[in-house]
């Protein structure tokens, strides 16, 4: 009886040994890599990809520079800034302290800020502001903020003290709209609650009992030390990222990691590290539609449900200068992929999908890098001008300098676009397609723009 308990227990790893392997074997492997420089040379990935399955790293590799001024190379060990993926840490601690009974999700900011005057502001609870449900706006909301508010090292009061000076999108609980702020009330909640500073909290219940000993808060005074540079890219150039002091971003997108320490994040919650009950109501979708998603979302997580084309998955993104980042789990295949980037504006929702398909098996075809073909003068100035969208909505400008084409849409930033043929043209770091149409006696009429599943048309004024 031993001996056949031990040949079905060595049966059982060697199918999932198999299984495991038929997800990522040498063809995979090589096939990311060979994605990912194309995506380096094409679109200017600079980052860290981590992709594991239960306690298993089957990916882990850097791309690019963690300094150009320096010269030095990003490793597996970099770390970056998260941006918005704080907020699932934030979602964490909220849930832990209603579990201790320290707070319910119903109490509202009254009971917190008695000080406040207006009474819409009095009524938000704890449960609107996690799952963005509060009114409350986002940065943008803030007054001056990205002319000189976000430069600021405020303390927590003069912080506090902006984002009450806002006014309220929507009646709280009535409508969804994506509040960075809100999490960052959820945080002074948490500090004023534990008497404790949410630096302080992070460490006591999640980063040292999951041995996540490179990740904390990032402050711009403070030297951390495998912290990659941030850039930012603008248009199709490369850039210093801005100044942003990160004194308003508090529990909403003020820390910093590395993949594995995200990986180990991760996988806690395929483990018995967190109650059920936690992991339940962190993961149930409570809301959709937040920015213009489809995705559910639950308490600092968006929710892909599975479907013909895509597996469940729960997911946050972080995006700020100088970082681009996603970090997802498979809960049913208990997999994990994370991307890092220290390049603002990159497509990670666009590099995620593809990593994806490769890992699953799915239908992939790698990313083209083209060639460029020169222009003449003629063809220079027959395609310039400025052009608008059918319906009204967008003005397009192409542009003719140094014998090289450029486009401008709206406010966005000056980008070059390049020929792959007579009327194609590409941007090589900003993802669009643009076919010129011409009559029949050879004048540009107008464009198709193609782009992140977009077509637009357009007509030359």
């Amino acid at each position: 009886m031993k001996g056949y308990i031990k040949l079905l227990f060595v049966g059982f790893l060697s199918v999932s040994q198999y299984c495991m392997a038929q997800i990522v074997d040498d063809t995979n492997i090589k096939l990311l890599k060979e994605y990912l420089t194309i995506q380096q040379k094409r679109i200017g990935f600079n980052g860290v990809v981590l992709i594991a399955k239960n306690d298993t790293i089957l990916f882990n590799e850097a791309f690019g520079k963690s300094s150009y001024e320096n010269n030095t190379s990003l490793t597996i060990d970099s770390k970056f800034k998260i941006a918005s993926i704080t907020k699932s840490f934030t979602a964490m601690l909220t849930a832990l302290a209603v579990k201790e009974g320290k707070l319910n999700f119903e109490d509202s900011l009254a009971m917190f800020y008695p000080e406040l005057k207006d009474s819409s502001w009095r009524k938000i609870t704890i449960e609107q502001m996690r799952s963005h449900s509060s009114g409350i706006p986002h940065n943008e909301g803030i007054a001056d903020y990205w002319s000189s508010t976000s430069f600021l090292p405020l303390n927590n009061q003069q912080a506090l003290d902006e984002i009450f000076k806002m006014k309220l999108m929507f009646v709280p609980g009535t409508d969804v709209k994506y509040s960075s702020p809100g999490y960052f009330l959820l945080a002074s909640i948490l500090e004023n609650t534990y008497k404790k500073s949410y630096t302080n909290l992070l460490e006591e219940k999640i980063t040292t009992p999951l041995g996540m000993g490179e990740t904390g808060i990032f402050n711009t005074k403070a030297i951390i030390t495998n912290m990659s540079y941030s850039y930012h890219l603008l248009g199709d150039s490369l850039i210093v990222a801005p100044y942003r002091d990160f004194s308003l971003m508090k529990g909403s997108g003020d820390m910093y990691s590395n993949a594995h320490d995200l990986f180990k994040w991760l996988k806690s919650f395929g483990g018995i590290m967190w109650a059920k009950e936690i992991r339940e109501q962190i993961f149930t979708s409570y809301t959709k539609g937040l920015n213009n998603n489809d995705h559910g979302y639950g308490y600092g997580w968006f929710i892909r449900p599975a479907n013909d084309h895509h597996k469940l998955a729960y997911y946050v993104r972080g995006g700020t200068f100088g970082c681009s980042a996603i970090s997802a789990w498979y809960p049913t295949e208990e997999m994990a992929i994370i991307i890092l980037s220290n390049i603002s504006t990159l497509p990670v929702n666009e590099l995620w999908s593809d990593l994806e398909k490769i890992i699953f098996n799915q239908s992939f075809k790698l990313p083209e890098i083209k060639r460029d073909l020169k222009i003449s003068f003629d063809q220079l100035e027959n395609l310039k001008g400025s052009y608008i969208s059918s319906n009204g909505d967008a003005k397009l400008l192409i542009i003719s300098e140094n014998e090289n084409l450029y486009a401008k849409l709206g406010n966005n930033p000056i980008f070059q676009i390049y020929s792959d043929s007579f009327l194609g043209f590409y941007g090589k770091k900003v993802n669009v397609k643009f076919t010129f149409q011409q009559n029949t006696e050879g004048q540009i009429i107008g464009l198709v723009a193609e782009g992140r599943g977009q077509v637009l048309i357009f007509n030359k004024e």
